[in-house]
């Protein structure tokens, strides 16, 4: 099964609210546990706090898992 990556620029709005925020440990995110250079650059993933959501338009390409 693949995963749909994320745009470019929604990928970098992302990982810009994930930067500040008081929940990013080292590239880590205390709240779900996910990497966060990983997370933010799949188009079906969220925010665990509402940061920021799924993208809805713009997919990029498909990945194998």
């Amino acid at each position: 099964m693949g995963r749909l990556l994320a745009s470019k620029e929604v990928v970098e709005e992302r990982l810009s609210h994930c930067s500040d925020c008081e929940h990013n440990k080292m590239g880590i995110c205390k709240r779900c546990g996910c990497i966060i250079q990983g997370k933010t650059r799949l188009a079906d993933t969220w925010c665990p706090i509402g940061l920021w959501g799924k993208e809805k338009m713009g997919l990029q390409s498909l990945v194998d898992d």
